[in-house]
């Protein structure tokens, strides 16, 4: 009964966050609206991690059945992309390249950019100390 209730919790969550996603012209996907309300959820203790565990382990246990209609999808485009398989193939090699490359340059200014507000000595007892 934990597999179906658990299931019905996650189901719910996914529809609420849909909801949102275009009711409220978020422009994010209702799944990942879903998952960040059930993970808002789970650490407001408003919901046990034990109503949805069984469920969640099950789900990611099968979770190459989800696949399956994906890789059919690609599999009826490999003509068009026989045809220019460099632009997919680029994509692929830099698409996460620069996406690597961009998220390294932001937590490095970040940190920096903590790093000088966390700089000023700390005084102690009239003498400066380094932090």
């Amino acid at each position: 009964m934990k597999l179906v209730s658990g299931i019905l919790i996650l189901l719910a969550f996914y529809g609420v966050g849909t909801l949102a996603s275009k009711w409220l012209h978020i422009p994010m996907p209702g799944n990942l609206i879903g998952m960040l309300l059930l993970t808002l959820c789970l650490c407001m203790g408003w919901i046990r991690m034990d109503w949805v565990e069984r469920a969640s382990v099950f789900l990611v246990r099968h979770m190459m059945l989800f696949f399956v209609p994906i890789i059919v999808g690609v599999a009826s485009y490999m003509s068009g992309i026989a045809k220019d398989p460099w632009t997919i193939l680029l994509s692929l090699v830099l698409g996460p390249v620069i996406v690597m490359l961009v998220t390294g340059r932001v937590v490095q200014w970040y940190l920096s950019r903590h790093k000088h507000k966390e700089e000023p000595s700390v005084q102690h007892e009239g003498r400066a100390l380094d932090a």
